[in-house]
C-alpha cells in the first residue's frame, strides 16, 4: 500500500512514496531493552576554525515551482521495501531522551540479524538510483545523525560485530569540537571501515525559511549551509557527499529544490513509515527515529510496518501553510478494509481526526492548529488485525 507524496521543486521533482511488499514478520527477543534516558543535550554552535572555500554561491536564481499535478504517481508493483532507522546517541551512562544503551542497540542489531536483514549506505542507495546496482534482499538502512562520540565509541564496534555498515550524518562545524563530537580521524576511520560519511549540514541550521527572510537571504544562507559541508567532507573524507539530512527534519519545497540544485541524489527526513527504495522517495526519505521509549517489541514493530494507500494529500507535502488552523485532507479510499483506527497524528498540535464520506470515496480529515513557526510532522496510521502497524506520514511547514 502506498502513501503517495508530490514535492514540487525543480524540473526534476522527486515524488515520495511507500509501498507494503512486505516479508515475514520478525519475532521479537526476549530481552528487554534497558535503555534509560531522559533530557536532551544542548547543541553548539561555534565559530569554524577552518573554513573552506566553495564555489560561488548563487544569489540570483529562483526556484521554478511546478505544479504538484503535474507528475503520475510511480507504478507501485515495483516497490522496493526499504526500513531505515535513525539514532542519536549510543551511550551507557547518557541520560537524555534520544540516547539508548549499547545493550539496546545490540539487541536491536541481533534482530536484523537474525531476520536477514542487510544493511546498507546512503551512497549504496545512490548507486541503485543512478547506475541500477542492485541492493541484497531485505535491505534495510542505520543511520546516526550529529556526530557526536559515542556513536563511535559504541555503536561502530557493535556495527563490526555484526557485520553491519551504517551511514553517519555530521556538521563539519562541529567536528572536533570538545569532546562530546567525533574527530576528524573518526570519520576516516568509519569510512575505510566501509562507513557512509554524509552530509548534516555545515552547522545544524534548519533549511526552511524563517518569518522576517526573503527569498534571496534564504537561498544564499542554506546553499553556504551544503556547500561549506561538501567541500569540508571532500577534503577531509576523500569523496563528496550525495545524500542530505535536513536538521530537525525541517524540509519544503525550496529547501528540496536547493538541496537538487546543489547536487544532492538523497534527502533524509524524520517523517517515520517504511521508505521506498526507487527514485520516487529520494529527496523525502522516511526514518523511524529510535529513542529510549523504543522497546526492542517496538523497534521489531516498526520493521515489520508497512504503508497506508493515501492519495491527494492537502496541503500537499512539503508546502508553506499559513493562518492560525489548517484543515489535512487525504484520500483514504484504496485502504483495505482490514486497517482499522484509521487516523491522523500531529502531536498537541492535531485538534480533531474524523473519517468522512464524499461522493463514494473515503477522506481522514483533520485540523492542526498553528502553536509555533517551523516544520510539522503529519502521520496517517492504523492498524490490521494481526497487529501489523500502517504509517504514512509527511511535514508541512507552519508559518507566514
Amino acid at each position: 500500500m502506498v502513501c503517495v507524496m508530490v514535492l514540487a521543486a525543480l524540473a526534476v521533482a522527486p515524488l515520495a512514496g511507500c509501498g507494503s511488499r512486505l516479508p515475514g514478520p520478525v519475532s521479537a527477543p526476549t530481552s528487554k531493552d534497558v535503555s534509560s534516558v531522559s533530557t536532551a543535550p544542548t547543541e553548539q554552535v561555534v565559530p569554524a576554525t577552518e573554513t573552506p572555500r566553495p564555489d560561488a554561491i548563487p544569489t540570483n536564481t529562483l526556484i521554478p515551482q511546478v505544479p504538484a499535478d503535474a507528475f503520475e504517481p510511480p507504478s507501485y508493483d515495483g516497490f522496493e521495501r526499504l526500513p531505515c532507522f535513525t539514532y542519536h546517541h549510543v551511550d551507557p551512562k547518557l541520560v537524555n531522551e534520544i540516547a539508548i544503551t549499547p545493550a539496546a542497540f545490540e539487541a536491536q542489531l541481533k534482530v536484523l540479524k537474525d531476520g536477514g536483514y542487510h544493511p546498507i549506505t546512503a551512497r549504496q542507495l545512490a548507486e541503485h538510483h543512478e547506475k541500477g546496482t542492485p541492493l541484497p534482499d531485505k535491505p534495510v538502512m542505520i543511520t546516526f545523525d550529529d556526530g557526536w562520540r559515542n556513536q563511535y565509541q559504541f555503536a561502530a564496534p557493535l556495527l563490526k560485530k555484526y557485520g553491519f555498515v551504517a551511514t553517519f550524518f555530521v556538521n563539519p562545524q562541529l567536528i572536533g569540537y570538545g569532546s562530546g563530537y567525533m574527530t576528524r580521524d573518526m570519520l576516516v576511520a568509519l569510512k575505510d571501515a566501509g562507513h557512509d560519511v554524509e552530509s548534516h549540514t555545515w552547522t545544524h541550521l534548519a533549511l526552511t525559511r524563517r518569518g522576517t527572510e526573503d527569498q534571496l537571504a534564504f537561498q544564499r544562507r542554506i546553499m553556504k549551509q551544503m556547500t561549506l559541508s561538501d567541500a569540508w567532507l571532500k577534503q577531509v573524507v576523500g569523496r563528496r557527499p550525495v545524500a542530505l539530512c535536513y536538521p530537525f527534519g525541517y524540509y519544503d519545497t525550496e529547501a528540496v529544490g536547493r538541496a537538487l540544485e546543489a547536487g544532492y541524489t538523497l534527502g533524509f527526513t524524520t517523517d517515520e513509515g517504511v521508505a521506498d527504495a526507487r527514485p520516487w522517495d529520494a529527496m523525502a526519505i522516511k526514518r523511524f527515529t529510535i529513542s529510549r521509549d523504543v522497546s526492542v517489541a517496538g523497534f521489531v514493530s516498526r520493521l515489520n510496518s508497512a504503508a497506508l494507500e493515501a492519495r491527494h494529500i492537502e496541503p500537499a507535502p512539503g508546502a508553506r501553510v499559513r493562518g492560525i488552523t489548517t484543515t489535512v485532507t487525504v484520500d483514504i479510499t484504496d485502504v483495505p478494509s482490514s486497517v482499522t483506527g484509521i487516523k491522523l497524528t500531529s502531536g498537541p498540535s492535531m485538534k480533531s481526526s474524523t473519517i468522512v464520506r464524499r461522493g463514494g470515496r473515503r477522506f481522514a480529515v483533520g485540523q492542526i492548529r498553528k502553536a509555533r513557526v517551523g516544520s510539522r510532522q503529519v502521520t496517517l496510521s492504523g492498524i490490521d488485525a494481526a497487529g501489523r502497524r500502517y504509517y504514512c506520514s509527511w511535514s508541512l511547514v507552519m508559518g507566514d
